[in-house]
């Protein structure tokens, strides 16, 4: 099995798997600038989401969002955040047609989102220098499972 290795939101030919990529999704009645400011945002106690919205790049909501302390998070976060990370992914890809063909475009590939840097979140969410969790990637490709299956059965 392949991989396909992501991770720069604006460059390379899988640049949109990124949830940095800039691309404007509705989450819950919410319009957010990119899946990451909806994660982040969503992280946050009520005071500090307006503040998080404002981010001018994903890369800063997630710099912030990643830096909150357990007083500014959400209660409950720790168990609940991969579902709503899969929820936050699912609408993103449902809301644009040519972000779900690029992922069904992948084939069978390994998804990988593959950090330059090491970090405990760029282990969590993917992989650094092959080590990892890559929960993303394990989310795209679980979310690329439902849409054949779905094709699959409307085709019949």
């Amino acid at each position: 099995m392949n991989d396909i290795r992501f991770y720069d939101p604006r460059q390379g030919d899988y640049c949109a798997l990124s949830n940095l990529h800039p691309r404007v999704m509705h989450y819950l009645g919410v319009h957010y600038a990119t899946a990451e400011h909806a994660f982040q945002v969503l992280k946050a106690r009520a005071p500090l989401r307006p503040w998080l919205m404002a981010a001018p790049t994903p890369e800063l909501v997630a710099v912030a969002g990643d830096a909150l302390s357990a007083e500014q998070t959400v209660e409950h976060w720790q168990r609940d955040h991969l579902e709503i990370m899969t929820d936050i992914v699912r609408a993103k890809f449902a809301q644009h047609a040519d972000l779900r063909e690029l992922l069904l475009a992948t084939g069978s590939a390994r998804l990988v989102e593959w950090s330059p840097d090491d970090s405990e979140v760029a282990r969590y969410w993917g992989q650094y220098q092959g080590q990892g969790s890559n929960l993303l990637g394990k989310i795209l490709m679980a979310l690329r499972h439902e849409y054949r299956e779905q094709n699959s059965r409307q085709s019949r």
